[in-house]
């Protein structure tokens, strides 16, 4: 085999527009009088790696907010990417103290003490840079197709002395000029129209930069020939905006390989972006998104939570944050809180700049103070640190270190294996292949779907257990059954579960497989093909249960060991108990 030609779609340049508001405590009207003051002689601001100086803007529609605008910045490596996360915190720092010297305090977006709370809420906005018309038809279906994930994940809510309120996007549950993106065919000139007609007689608006990513940019921006994405509310940190920035690079880039092989995205019907939409606007990551089964109309509607289209949306983007060198420090604020909230049994972790805004008001009462916040803002380490990630590790060290771990492996992708067909063929293992016929076995998350077909027989049940089992390596579903929420969980562990006959209760942390209770569960799960193990014991001895199936090794007679369940609940008078559950498949 002869290689012939080798593709790789490089990053392009993106503009980033970084945005807040301003707060003039004691003044109805003062927020705007000193955005426009500010505007007619802005502070000099410092250039980025591109030598191009940033700038400050401000919007008919938010009167009270600002953006530092970067102008396009080239993304493509680790290094480029600090420098311009450096020079746009020196800026954000800058305009902080510009603020303040003109009586007035520069906040994150959201502050409810504001005469206008409207007034302040802004977007991050970013605006990839295309090369062709249909690069920007892909790009736009390929966001449009993602919009629940990623508002979900940058959704930002009011904030107050109080605390912050719940939901998910405080912006765009009050925006009325914004509307969701519709599908493009074509960005020939006739069909953008035919666009803008649809868009007059469904929303009463004719211009397409009021969707969540507009296919021509921003003119106000100074984005007039980019795809420009305003689907992430402004983030508190400057670490959380090139985060984001970084995942609209790797989504470009994926945009592109789909133009090259002249691929299209997939048309997912309108009504249901706009439910999904709604659910991530109202709910943020606690969202449950329907899933698209246009070719599957004979199923009942399915959902999945928002935090698990976001792991899935990682998955998919990951070749391009390869590409790009992405490093753990840098999607860290994007991916890690997420994984610990669908992964872990404790509660708490910090997902998004909402919980992190939730989190210290929980730690300190005035943590959300506007002096405190202003004092933030004006610098810039401050501004470029990972405050999602300290406030994991000080929740809970141990799982914020194993999702390091976990991202740190998901980026550096599987090892390159050494090419040893000739030793395979002068020393075959016939034992080593799999029976012609016989399927792959069912991944996890492939087991869950089957199992969530409505009356699915006891046999089939069986089947796809069994098939599951054949993989090697530990068999856990708690992790993919969390990532599901918590209904679906739920139903899907009813279905696990065998018979009472099956069950086995056990008292304490078992010693090897000759103990009586294990002995009965192996002899039950050879009777009828699957047995349980079940505990229930002090949230503390959950560990010791945990170590002692560990040290027991595999079961005898190829009998496979699945983790259905673990995790603490709270019994009688607060009492913190912990459930395992340990089903035992007989081959």
């Amino acid at each position: 085999m002869t290689l012939v030609a080798l593709y790789r779609s490089a990053p392009l340049r993106q503009r980033i527009s970084k945005g807040y508001s301003v707060y003039v405590p004691g003044h109805g009207r003062g927020a705007e009088e000193l955005v426009g003051s500010l505007l007619a002689g802005p502070p000099p601001l410092p250039a980025g790696p591109s030598g191009q100086p940033h700038t400050v803007r401000g919007s008919a529609r938010a009167r009270a907010a600002l953006w530092v605008d970067t102008g396009r910045v080239s993304l493509h490596d680790p290094a480029t990417r600090a420098r311009t996360a450096e020079a746009l915190a020196v800026s954000v720092a800058r305009v902080a103290a510009d603020v303040r010297r003109r009586g007035g305090l520069l906040l994150p977006t959201g502050w409810q003490q504001q005469p206008d709370p409207l007034a302040g809420l802004c977007a991050d906005l970013h605006s990839a840079e295309v090369l062709n018309p249909v690069q920007r038809e892909v790009f736009t279906n390929l966001v449009r197709e993602h919009t629940a994930s990623l508002i979900a994940l940058g959704g930002r809510q009011l904030y107050g002395p109080g605390g912050v309120a719940p939901g998910g996007s405080a912006r765009l549950s009050r925006s009325f000029d914004q509307v969701s993106t519709r599908y493009l065919d074509s960005c020939a000139p006739e069909h953008l129209e035919r666009v803008r007609t649809r868009l007059r007689q469904e929303e009463r608006v004719g211009r397409l930069e009021v969707m969540d990513v507009s296919p021509l940019g921003m003119p106000e921006a100074q984005a007039g020939e980019d795809v420009t994405v305003r689907l992430f509310d402004a983030q508190v940190t400057v670490a959380g905006t090139l985060a984001h920035a970084l995942l609209v690079q790797a989504l470009s880039m994926w945009s592109r390989d789909l133009e090259r092989t002249g691929r299209r995205v997939r048309q997912v019907p309108q009504f249901l972006l706009e439910q999904n939409r709604a659910r991530a606007v109202a709910h943020g990551l606690a969202a449950e998104l329907r899933v698209d089964q246009t070719r599957r109309t004979e199923e009942p509607p399915r959902t999945q939570s928002a935090g698990r289209a976001v792991r899935t949306l990682l998955s998919e983007l990951l070749p391009y944050l390869r590409q790009l060198d992405a490093t753990t420090d840098e999607l860290a604020p994007l991916f890690l809180g997420v994984e610990m909230a669908g992964s872990a049994a404790a509660s708490g972790f910090v997902r998004n700049e909402n919980d992190l805004l939730a989190h210290w008001h929980r730690e300190d009462r005035t943590a959300l103070a506007p002096e405190r916040l202003a004092q933030g803002l004006a610098s810039p380490d401050w501004l470029t640190a990972d405050h999602c990630g300290a406030s994991n590790r000080a929740v809970g060290h141990g799982s914020w270190a194993a999702a390091r771990v976990w991202l740190t492996d998901r980026l550096a992708g599987p090892a390159p294996q050494p090419d040893r067909r000739h030793e395979a063929q002068r020393d075959r293992r016939p034992e080593s292949r799999r029976e012609p016929g016989r399927p792959a076995p069912l991944t996890a998350d492939q087991l869950l779907d089957r199992l969530a077909r409505p009356d699915l027989p006891a046999p089939e049940v069986m089947d796809a257990l069994r098939s599951y089992c054949r993989a090697g390596g530990t068999l856990d579903l708690t992790r993919p059954l969390r990532s599901r929420g918590r209904d679906e969980a739920r139903a899907l562990r009813r279905v696990l579960r065998p018979r009472a006959g099956q069950r086995v209760r056990c008292e304490k942390p078992p010693v090897s497989w000759d103990d009586a209770t294990a002995t009965r569960a192996l002899r039950a799960a050879g009777e009828q093909g699957v047995a349980l193990m079940h505990w229930d014991l002090p949230a503390q001895d959950r560990a010791r249960v945990r170590e002692a199936l560990r040290g027991m090794g595999r079961a005898p007679g190829g009998v496979r060991t699945v983790l259905l369940n673990d995790t603490n609940y709270t019994a009688r008078e607060d009492e913190r108990r912990g459930t395992v559950e340990v089903l035992l498949v007989a081959p």
